[in-house]
C-alpha cells in the first residue's frame, strides 16, 4: 500500500475536532463534499525552517491577504508541519478555514 492508500486523519486546527480515520482518497472526497464543489482548496506546503532572510515575513504577509482576497470560498490544507505551514496557518484569518491533513497517530506543529 502506498501513501495515497494510507490511513489519514483530518483535524480541524481551530476547533480541535476529533481525529477521523479514513483512507486518503476517502478524505479527499469527504473534504470536497464538505467544502462544496465550487470551493477553492489550497494546499500550503513548505519546509520546517525558513531559509531566506525575508521568507517568514513573506509568508506572514501573504496569508492574511490571500484569506481576505478569497474569503469564505477558500479552504487551506497543510501537512501540519512547523515552519512555513504553521506560520501560514497562524496568519490566515481566524484560522477557521485551515485544516491539517496528517497520518493517523501524528500531531501537528
Amino acid at each position: 500500500e502506498n501513501s495515497a492508500g494510507a490511513l489519514a486523519a483530518i483535524v480541524q486546527m481551530s476547533l480541535g475536532a476529533p481525529v477521523v480515520k479514513e483512507t486518503a482518497a476517502r478524505a479527499a472526497h469527504r473534504l470536497r463534499s464538505e467544502f462544496g464543489q465550487d470551493a477553492h482548496i489550497i494546499c500550503v506546503l513548505g519546509g520546517t525552517e525558513f531559509r531566506g532572510p525575508d521568507s517568514e515575513a513573506l509568508v506572514k504577509a501573504i496569508a492574511p491577504k490571500l484569506s481576505a482576497a478569497l474569503g469564505s470560498k477558500a479552504t487551506y490544507v497543510t501537512g501540519g508541519m512547523a515552519g512555513v505551514q504553521e506560520t501560514f496557518a497562524k496568519h490566515c484569518g481566524d484560522g477557521s478555514r485551515v485544516w491539517n491533513l496528517l497520518p493517523v497517530g501524528q500531531s501537528s506543529g
